[in-house]
């Protein structure tokens, strides 16, 4: 008999053992931290994809501006018949006027003649005075503005989850104090309902009753609506389905520790500093580059070329045109120019003092980034404290407006007091559990405000759970 008791405790201390540690892996499961709200957003975040491709995109382009260097090579050939009838005189070919060579006759020759030709050419500037470092210098700076602007974008992601994060923290805790809010109220509504039955009160005092309980029962509708937004909006950040978006309570305890978590001093570093910091160089970079296109460039030529032609030295035209197909001449040429536009010097001065104010502009951008970054700081730091001091003070104001409920109704019960100071006790309960939750919420943002005009957050996270 014995053996089977111990036999039967034993199974229902496995069965609980087995029960607890279902929910607690189903707790852990089914848990939407912080850290994994953040990390899904930047997995998954079309914007952040976007600019990753901007990335390889001026990675490409700076490979792309290295190559400026290689000199050009073209290769060409081509198959002609026509008449040969040239005359003495200059002119601009202007790129469309076909070319005509041979010898000068007194009359036009209506005969055809054949020729063919091959060409290789290159054309090779091998040094402009710095052009090429300018121009490869401002690919660089680009591709260093496209890389801080991922970076910026990052962080501003992960300060928006963080947000909405907290909003759904708040949201959820203002739907259980507008549920116990009803609760209260319809609680309120029987009692009274009782007693004005029982002809103790009068009719109105139930009517009183129930416009409050109708009144928090819209004011939960309205919280409803607010926390399921929140969810949607986290949804669109993360990827995943509104079901499974849960807020985690689990570091709510631990605020009043992290509200005196000493922050970072890295401002300097911050994300959005540094890109419009690189936007800045970028601008200085590329008025160099423009000043550098005015200086004179060395160009080293050379060309080589066969010709065939069906007619001869002496004025005879083949009557066969295939005798122009084959290659008679080969001539070569080599050379080294130097080119210097004057022109240009007056328009490249005004495009220099054009990217001046450009780059004028991007420094008071950054300025005014740093500005706002430190009042932002300063700001934050005085929320935190004000926060601290509210969230020491606010328990008392919790617990007096608790007691005042309590005795109001019992006063009321007891025909000692009327409806309007029981719903007013009710009232003040109310607005000091949502002071509390409201001033949590003001302290967390406050908190990681901090972090982020800091440029702390990073080492915030891990102090959470």
């Amino acid at each position: 008999m014995n053996k089977h008791i111990i036999a039967g405790k034993l199974c229902c201390a496995l069965l609980c053992l087995f029960i607890y540690t279902s929910s607690t892996a189903q707790t852990v499961a089914d848990s939407f931290s912080l850290h994994r709200a953040i990390a899904l957003t930047l997995e998954h975040y079309p914007a952040i994809q976007a600019k990753l491709s901007q990335v390889k995109a001026g990675e490409a382009n700076l490979i792309d501006v290295k190559h400026n260097w290689y000199p050009s090579m073209r290769l060409h050939e081509q198959v002609d018949v026509g008449t040969d009838n040239s005359i003495y005189g200059s002119y601009f070919t202007m790129g469309i006027i076909p070319s005509t060579s041979g010898g000068i006759r007194a009359a036009n020759n209506n005969a055809l003649m054949s020729g063919n030709i091959a060409m290789a050419a290159m054309q090779w500037e091998i040094y402009n005075f710095g052009a090429y470092g300018s121009q490869q210098n401002e690919a660089n700076k680009a591709l260093q503005v496209t890389r801080s602007d991922l970076s910026n974008l990052t962080n501003q992601l992960t300060v928006t989850v963080i947000q909405q994060y907290l909003d759904l923290l708040r949201y959820s805790a203002l739907q259980q104090i507008a549920a116990d809010n009803v609760q209260r109220n319809a609680a309120v509504v029987r009692a009274v309902t009782a007693i004005v039955l029982h002809g103790l009160k009068p009719g109105v005092d139930s009517a009183v009753a129930g416009a409050e309980l109708s009144k928090a029962r819209l004011n939960l509708l309205d919280i409803n609506n607010k926390y399921q937004q929140v969810r949607v909006q986290l949804s669109t950040l993360t990827g995943l389905d509104t079901l499974e978006i849960k807020p985690d309570t689990l570091n709510t305890g631990r605020l009043i520790t992290l509200l005196k978590h000493q922050l970072g001093d890295t401002v300097s570093q911050h994300p959005m500093l540094q890109y419009y910091k690189s936007i800045l160089l970028q601008q200085q970079a590329k008025e160099i580059v423009i000043r550098k296109s005015t200086l004179p460039k060395l160009n080293l030529m050379a060309a080589g070329w066969m010709r065939g032609s069906s007619g001869s030295f002496n004025d005879i035209y083949d009557k066969n045109l295939w005798s122009g197909l084959g290659y008679s001449r080969y001539n070569y040429l080599l050379g080294m120019g130097i080119t210097y536009n004057l022109v240009d010097l007056k328009r490249t001065k005004e495009k220099v003092a054009v990217q001046q104010y450009q780059s004028e502009t991007a420094a008071k951008q950054l300025e005014t980034v740093k500005t706002n970054l430190n009042g932002l700081l300063l700001q934050s730091l005085t929320d935190l404290r004000t926060s601290e001091e509210k969230l020491k003070e606010l328990p008392v104001q919790l617990s007096a407006a608790q007691a005042a409920a309590k005795q109001k109704m019992a006063l009321y019960k007891g025909g000692l007091t009327n409806i309007i100071d029981v719903t007013t006790a009710l009232f003040v309960l109310n607005r000091a559990e949502t002071d509390l939750i409201q001033t949590r919420d003001a302290a967390w943002k406050a908190l990681f405000s901090a972090a982020y005009a800091s440029n702390s957050i990073e080492q915030l996270l891990p102090e959470l759970n």
